[in-house]
């Protein structure tokens, strides 16, 4: 009997050893599967979205990946023999490696911009909004526009009590593809914005019908005049706005700037009385060459670039010269001139969905107009990298906004 039980021991002994050996290494496998994707093309729009998250958080992963690894080393020093451990070490030390990338990557960016990275603001909560100078945690919706039986409305986000009200707004536009998304999609920056004494109006635009893209655009001006028709009301100047957009709604925001004025491209609202000029605009990875774009493609895998431009613009550029001129047209980069407002642009060097050559194609073009303008590329950053609002990148383009944004309404 006593025999009996000391092989059933031996036995328990080996299967538990052989269970947590494997417990281990599957920990640093899914890790190493994980963060693959920080540096890997994605094959679905769906493993498109896990990379975005991973390269955002990708220091719970090294957290999980560290303790894969001293789980296996202490296997090793406690219970000897084999040769698993060396394997699971191997793949975590990988998986550790890559999902250092985002952190170091940014810090050369955090040097040039004298941004101080922090730690604590990365962990503090996976989509925190904590501002020093207080939050506006609510916001009113008004309508500024009526097509038919559509009401296009905005969210204004006012200032808290113990803000300096500066006088300027924001008017955000939110992305989507230009057939999707909805305003205020990106609530904890318009708190922000707020809680440093801006006045954030989060629009509206049309999605459908498509072909939408004079319509989006004269929605995104109509919503430019309604706020300045509404200065008073909300204690801002009508010299002072500035429009803000991500991805489709950059391109929007870009397009309905640099054209303000332009009879080819109207707001949906009669401008007679009331200027569509604003002061300044920032894009967040915007495409601003639809023409170059059609025929160079990010990653087909996670979006069909060609047909979504089709649907937006109505055709291919090939098939017609008026469809050329229309894309033409459309492309911000084609709006430069020596009157266009001072531009902020952001993109992240990792985006799937636009290639960063967009941001570069738009400043040389500024630049040869002479037009004030800056941009900010994020080394490991993906398309909608921003979501997270304490990131690496975030942290890095909130300073960078705020400095744009002062030096234009002094």
């Amino acid at each position: 009997m006593r025999e009996l039980e000391v092989q059933f021991l031996f036995i328990t002994k080996n299967l538990l050893k052989t269970c947590l050996h494997f417990a281990l290494l599957i920990l640093n496998v899914l890790a190493l599967l994980a963060v693959m994707w920080i540096i890997v093309p994605a094959p679905s729009d769906e493993v498109w979205l896990l990379s975005v998250a991973v390269s955002e958080w990708s220091l719970w992963i090294s957290a999980a990946a560290l303790f894969g690894i001293g789980g296996a080393i202490l296997m090793r020093v406690f219970y000897g023999n084999g040769n698993l451990w060396i394997i699971s070490v191997i793949i975590g030390c990988v998986a550790l490696a890559i999902s250092l990338y985002p952190p170091l990557s940014v810090i050369s960016t955090a040097r040039e911009q004298n941004v101080s990275l922090s730690l604590r603001a990365y962990f503090n909560r996976l989509r925190g909004d904590n501002n020093s100078r207080g939050n506006s945690r609510s916001f009113t919706t008004y309508t500024f526009s009526r097509v038919g039986e559509t009401d296009l409305k905005l969210d204004v986000y006012v200032p808290p009590a113990n803000a300096v009200n500066t006088g300027a707004s924001v008017i955000v536009v939110h992305g989507g593809s230009w057939n999707g998304g909805k305003r205020s999609d990106f609530p904890q920056w318009n708190r922000w914005l707020a809680g440093e004494g801006y006045t954030v109006f989060d629009i509206d635009y049309r999605l459908e019908p498509q072909p939408n893209w004079t319509t989006a655009t004269g929605d995104v001006k109509c919503a430019v005049v309604w706020v300045k028709k509404h200065a008073a009301q909300f204690s801002i100047s009508t010299e002072k706005i500035a429009l803000l957009g991500r991805s489709a709604g950059a391109h929007l925001a870009l397009l309905a700037a640099y054209s303000a004025g332009d009879s080819r491209l109207p707001a949906n609202c009669g401008t007679a009385q009331t200027s569509e000029n604003v002061r300044a605009v920032i894009s967040f990875y915007a495409p601003t060459d639809l023409l170059w774009d059609y025929d160079n493609l990010a990653n087909e895998y996670v979006i069909d670039g060609p047909q979504t431009l089709g649907n937006f613009l109505g055709g291919s550029p090939h098939e017609s010269d008026e469809m050329r001129d229309r894309y033409i047209l459309a492309s911000p980069v084609a709006h430069v001139s020596a009157q266009t407002p001072p531009t902020l642009l952001v993109h992240g060097s990792e985006d799937q969905l636009v290639r960063t050559e967009n941001m570069d194609r738009l400043a040389d073009q500024l630049k040869q107009a002479d037009v004030s303008h800056e941009t900010l590329l994020i080394p490991y950053a993906q398309h909608g990298f921003d979501y997270n609002f304490n990131g690496w990148g975030s942290q890095i383009v909130k300073p960078a906004m705020l400095k744009f944004l002062r030096e234009k309404d002094d």
